[in-house]
């Protein structure tokens, strides 16, 4: 699964990074998203610099490298668009060089062209949904996680938050219905 910057600096700043790992298995970013995220956080100590580290130098996340043809679609989509990031621009190149359809990404402006991209952006809330789906996480959990990442600045807005809700709700009644079922014999 390949990331991009925010999404990776929050998941690192809750210390929830295993869950990727245990969700995806496979971690990509690229070499500006090693910059922005770790070395520019190193510059200013910020703890989760430290925690991507250790991710990566254990192997957990990967540094894939852009080819030249994607350094170029990154530069010239962060470009034509610039209310998005190089390290955005850097996901989605990596996303097309891969040919990896899906990608955490959260900012609404990067999510609309990685769409136009015909790429599949998935944000962290997402990620939270589906490591509840796969019992990675138990609501308990969940509610924790959603509470740590507003506490850390992660934005979301009320619409947002009630539709993550509906959603959970949603799911969690399938999982029952599930669990509940008679089984055939």
């Amino acid at each position: 699964m390949i990331i991009d910057s925010s999404s990776l600096i929050i998941f690192a700043k809750i210390n929830k990074l295993d869950l990727l790992v245990k969700l995806y298995k496979k971690i990509e970013i690229t070499r500006e998203i090693y910059r922005e995220t770790v070395e520019e956080g190193l510059i200013i100590e910020a703890p989760d610099a430290k925690v991507i580290k250790k991710f990566i130098d254990e192997g957990k996340i990967k540094i894939v490298e852009l080819k030249d043809k994607y350094k170029r679609i990154s530069q010239e989509l962060a470009r034509i668009y610039p209310q998005i990031e190089i390290g955005e621009s850097s996901a989605i190149s990596l996303c097309l060089q891969e040919e990896n359809k899906t990608l955490i990404i959260d900012e609404a402006n990067a999510r609309k062209v990685a769409k136009q991209y015909r790429l599949r952006p998935i944000g962290s809330l997402r990620v939270l949904l589906d490591s509840y789906k796969n019992n990675i996480i138990e609501e308990a959990e969940l509610k924790q996680v959603i509470g740590e990442m507003v506490n850390n600045k992660f934005r979301l807005s009320g619409d947002v938050v009630n539709e993550f809700w509906n959603i959970f709700d949603k799911i969690k009644r399938r999982l029952i219905l599930r669990i509940n079922a008679p089984t055939r014999n």
